[in-house]
């Protein structure tokens, strides 16, 4: 897009935040529509594919309705919505009664050139066999530390990114990602694929 198409980008986006604060339920209905299929891989991506993800996506969406009478614009509407969700996957994540996740063969596979679904059937079924694996591990790991991976690693994000998305230091955000990879590699050393997918990375890397 040139500048002039930006700018009534941008104008289109702030009218529509205004209306939003207004309490225009139109408006309101517009921005979590926009964002739900976002926020609802993410959700996948840091709880599993469990049959959770659903309540803890509406329980976000009914919060960020609440609160986007007070949106600002520190901060883009989705980086604030993803707060909203990271926030509320980590209580989710700490409940005794939250269900484990189990194998759902409509999701999206972990990123990776690994782990990525093929158009073949046995690749397919490989795949989703590997993202089941992940997951297994994945879910073991101290909550702080899995959100921040599971956001950086998988979701590709940057790390100063993941720390302000979980409110807190870049460098607490890289020592949670150093670990977690650590107790992940400990507890794949027999399972090749995904050893070497996730041994990869680089902690200290895209700040």
């Amino acid at each position: 897009m040139n500048h002039a198409a930006d700018t009534r980008a941008e104008a289109k986006e702030a009218a529509l935040l205004r209306r939003c604060r207004d309490g225009n339920r139109e408006a309101v209905h517009i921005v979590l529509s926009r964002e739900a299929s976002y926020l609802e891989r993410v959700l996948i991506r840091l709880m599993g594919p469990c049959a959770d993800v659903e309540d803890v996506l509406q329980d976000t969406l009914t919060a960020a309705a609440s609160a986007l009478a007070g949106f600002r614009g520190e901060a883009s509407v989705r980086t604030w919505m993803t707060r909203i969700a990271v926030r509320t996957a980590k209580r989710h994540l700490r409940s005794p009664h939250r269900r484990r996740a189990r194998n759902h063969l409509e999701l999206a596979t972990v990123d990776g050139a690994a782990v990525q679904s093929q158009r073949s059937t046995n690749a397919t079924t490989d795949a989703r066999k590997a993202l089941e694996r992940a997951y297994e591990h994945i879910q073991r790991l101290d909550v702080n530390k899995r959100v921040a991976f599971t956001l950086h690693v998988i979701e590709g994000l940057p790390m100063r990114e993941v720390a302000a998305l979980t409110s807190a230091s870049v460098a607490a955000t890289k020592s949670r990602v150093f670990f977690a990879r650590r107790a992940l590699l400990s507890r794949l050393r027999t399972d090749r694929v995904l050893f070497e997918y996730f041994a990869s990375g680089d902690e200290g890397g895209a700040a």
